[in-house]
């Protein structure tokens, strides 16, 4: 629930295979699994006969996938939102695949830079459920991280750390202490991020420093956040320090602890740090001021391995769009990364989509809805549990 949030139903979705050799030519793709036609094809017999508004919103997501996986954003969105406008109003009755089309949506949305768009349909995830599902649980609380993490990727820290405070009280009321103590952490994090000179890494050092059972999500949790403080300030004796601590917590969970900070190419027009983790919506979701370019279908599939030390290792292109120069500085971050050390396991396998886009804005003095010159890098897990190939012999 915390590491990530799926873009679409588990139910609709098909596994990612693991991805053939990249084709020379750029702006080529590789399609793996069922067709869009089989997909497309299936939608439309499912509203031939009337089907119930879960099956179609089942045939819609196993649409939008493919189409998403194809690079084909747009045409994924307008499925997305012709299912939402047949649905919308079953949300009562079909709780939580109406709350889906609307975690669909808001994905591809941000993939494409309609911000606002994905702002409002990640609010309208915990409507849906609310609507269908008056008592709070697991969904509700997963919605409510969302919402806190949507508004800090567009830097709303407050109202964020608002969110959190109320998903907090609300998970100690449904006796969910684990779910307040990701909420606390939660906040402290976006705290640091508005106010980085503020108290959030003495209360996180604090944190990282209590013992006993009942503790144990705060402890961790904060030494994975001050990875990421101390790894982005350059103080690599205490990221070494707590990784060491994080060792012997002996988690199974290849978690992502950190990722150096990377830039894009820049200009004369402005300069500025791209770092962080994607799930946190820091580097993903930060931005870089430049001139205004081209943002449409511009995107790679990237894979590699991560070796039982936390290291990566044969990161490669498998997939791509467009030109991928832009994303140079981006792969030797990830190629730096450290993740959860778990000695003694298989390396693991990753594969991650990353669009190069802008998001819509107004200009100031007119009506016309152009492009942001702010690009940013947005962030998906395609990671399957499918088999993938042999793993590389590490080097020395």
């Amino acid at each position: 629930m915390v590491a990530s949030f799926i873009l679409f139903a588990a139910a609709a979705a098909t596994p990612v295979q693991a991805p053939a050799p990249p084709a020379a030519e750029p702006g080529t793709i590789v399609v793996t699994g069922r067709r869009v036609p089989d997909y497309r094809a299936a939608l439309a017999a499912c509203l031939a006969r009337n089907c119930p508004p879960n099956e179609d919103i089942d045939a819609t997501m196993a649409l939008a996938e493919a189409l998403f996986m194809t690079g084909q954003y747009r045409d994924a969105r307008t499925t997305i939102r012709d299912s939402l406008g047949r649905n919308r109003d079953e949300a009562r009755n079909y709780p939580e695949p109406v709350s889906d089309l609307y975690r669909a949506n808001a994905r591809v949305a941000r993939h494409l830079g309609f911000d606002r768009d994905a702002q409002i349909s990640t609010a309208n995830i915990l409507r849906a459920l609310q609507t269908g599902l008056p008592t709070e649980d697991y969904r509700h609380f997963s919605a409510r991280l969302e919402i806190s993490q949507s508004l800090v990727a567009f830097r709303q820290y407050r109202t964020a750390r608002r969110q959190l405070a109320e998903l907090a009280e609300r998970a100690r009321a449904a006796g969910r202490a684990d779910v307040a103590a990701i909420a606390e952490l939660r906040s402290l994090w976006t705290e640091y991020l508005e106010f980085p000179q503020g108290s959030a890494v003495r209360d996180l050092t604090a944190m990282s420093r209590r013992t006993g059972p009942e503790n144990r999500i705060y402890a961790i949790g904060a030494r994975m956040l001050l990875v990421r403080i101390h790894g982005e300030r350059g103080e690599t004796q205490r990221v070494d320090a707590l990784l060491a601590e994080l060792r012997q917590t002996n988690t199974q969970r290849r978690q992502l602890l950190w990722s150096p900070p990377y830039q894009l190419a820049v200009n004369e027009d402005g300069d500025a740090t791209l770092g962080g983790l994607p799930e946190e919506g820091r580097s993903m979701d930060s931005t870089l001021a430049r001139r205004a370019g081209n943002f449409d279908d511009m995107w790679i599939d990237v894979a590699f391995w991560v070796q039982p030390d936390g290291r990566v290792n044969d990161l490669q292109i498998v997939r791509k769009m467009g030109n991928p120069d832009w994303a140079d500085p981006l792969l030797q971050s990830i190629r730096g990364r450290r993740y959860a050390a778990i000695p003694g396991t298989e390396p693991t396998y990753r594969l991650e989509r990353y669009t190069y886009t802008s998001g819509y804005e107004i200009r100031t003095g007119t009506r016309i809805v152009q492009r942001s010159p702010r690009a940013r890098v947005e962030y998906f897990d395609l990671t399957s549990g499918e088999a993938p190939p042999p793993p590389p012999t590490p080097s020395g």
